[in-house]
């Protein structure tokens, strides 16, 4: 038997404000589906009997309709096409609060669609194969769901589903607020197959355990990471990683300012732009110990004709005090921008994002004065 593994699909997700022209939407959120797309292209053509998806199907507690609605069409797709699909509960589909409810529940009528995510370990039986599925859960609660689950030896073939960072001799984690992290002890050796779901960049972690990270490259940390899905055969043991192809990204090596003329450091920074296919890309040029004049002398306008050809071109800009040669920080239009795709990233409740937006952009800017 031959399963698909896939996660942290990230549905719904924006970010910078590039818009798809054909669509009028968020160029980003588009990136993300057609994606998701893509794998699921791969997974119909391939001879996968069972798709699991390892949690972050969305990337908010209460996605958009756009998103929910383009997901069940790509849900039908691959159950038209004979497949067994199992979801579980990742760390941006948990709300706070149990009464808020699941955006799950809408699947729950789908035929050959299984949803774990009312944070209790579930035991899926599907014709020889024994899937524990384990979603996402509050503090201790997780582990206490990962010590129910045990081998079914009536089976020919038993997988583990699991949303989590891992801690042992490395470290699997994104660092997010809500996020849990468990000792490689719950990776158990008995399983046939492990399907890890939450660190976004594939990754073995046991010879029976992977990540197979997400579609999408979701920040510059994945720069040059390759995206796609995984085909596992549970009969040879086999895996393939089998890649789709997404947006570039460039997080460009930082260019050191201090001691070079305007034109020197023009030259640096053309240099650097052209050493990259930005054509459709997004990219970050990184500048460290700008002396302040040399800062406002900057013909930025040309800077950003060089890179006109990318979706989006950030300027991450170290200044130095020649007085004191102590860094201030980045340039606030780097910063702001990443506060935006930070909190665009992250489910918040109780309070609109659009205040915290306004109010935080209002402090970077008044730390920004204090800078100058």
């Amino acid at each position: 038997m031959k399963i698909a593994h896939f996660s942290d699909t990230h549905l719904g997700y924006s970010a910078y404000r590039k818009v798809d022209e054909s669509l009028g939407i968020n160029q980003r959120e588009m990136d993300l589906y057609k994606a998701f797309e893509r794998c699921v292209d791969g997974i119909i053509e391939s001879d996968a009997e069972v798709v699991l998806h390892s949690g972050d199907l969305f990337d908010t507690v209460r996605p958009s309709n756009r998103a929910i609605s383009f997901t069940l069409e790509q849900l039908i797709r691959l159950t038209k096409a004979g497949k067994e699909v199992v979801l579980i509960a990742g760390n941006h589909s948990a709300p706070k609060l149990r009464e808020t409810g699941s955006v799950f529940r809408i699947f729950d009528h789908l035929e050959h669609v299984h949803c774990v995510y009312k944070e209790t370990y579930e035991m899926i039986e599907l014709d020889g194969l024994a899937v524990h599925a384990v979603p996402h859960a509050r503090d201790e609660e997780m582990m206490a769901q990962l010590d129910l689950v045990k081998v079914d030896k009536g089976v020919d073939h038993n997988v583990l589903m699991l949303h989590a960072g891992i801690k042992g001799v490395n470290e699997y984690s994104n660092d997010e607020f809500n996020e849990q992290l468990l000792p490689d002890s719950y990776l158990s050796q008995d399983m046939d197959y492990i399907a890890l779901g939450h660190f976004h960049t594939m990754r073995m972690v046991k010879p029976n355990a992977y990540y197979s990270g997400s579609t999408e490259r979701m920040s510059l940390s994945e720069a040059g990471c390759d995206k796609g899905w995984l085909l596992v055969d549970l009969e040879s043991g086999e895996r393939e990683f089998r890649k789709i192809p997404v947006r570039s990204m460039f997080d460009l090596r930082p260019i050191n300012a201090k001691g070079m003329g305007q034109e020197e450091l023009m030259t640096a920074i053309k240099n650097a732009l052209d050493a990259v296919d930005i054509d459709g890309a997004i990219v970050r040029l990184n500048i460290t110990n700008l002396p302040r004049p040399m800062h406002r002398s900057l013909d930025w306008q040309k800077i950003k004709d060089w890179a006109s050809e990318a979706v989006q071109f950030i300027d991450n800009v170290g200044t130095l005090d020649d007085e004191n040669e102590v860094q201030c920080g980045t340039s606030i239009s780097a910063l702001d921008q990443e506060f935006v795709s930070f909190l665009d990233k992250y489910p918040v409740e109780g309070v609109p994002k659009d205040d915290i937006r306004v109010k935080g952009l209002d402090y970077l800017l008044r730390g920004s004065d204090r800078c100058e």
